[in-house]
């Protein structure tokens, strides 16, 4: 049986990976920025990819195109 001290231990290791790990994120991102490249969009590729939603992200994509079309119209 695991122990309430065990558990604060446990999370404490991961929450301190994932803070070095969204540190490491907007390293990224600020380097694609100064690139010239947008990293909202290159964000959002990579997490569809991830999750396997890389369709979903396409068709939601060629939705919005198609709303921007007609509020243009």
């Amino acid at each position: 049986m695991i122990t309430e001290k065990e558990t604060i231990a446990a999370l404490v290791k991961l929450y301190t990976e994932e803070e070095s790990i969204s540190e490491e994120v907007k390293e990224i991102k600020s380097n694609a920025k100064e690139a010239g490249f947008d990293p909202a969009i290159l964000s959002a590729v990579a997490k569809s990819i991830v999750k396997n939603k890389v369709d979903e992200l396409i068709e939601k994509s060629e939705a919005i195109v198609k709303a921007i079309e007609v509020a243009r119209s």
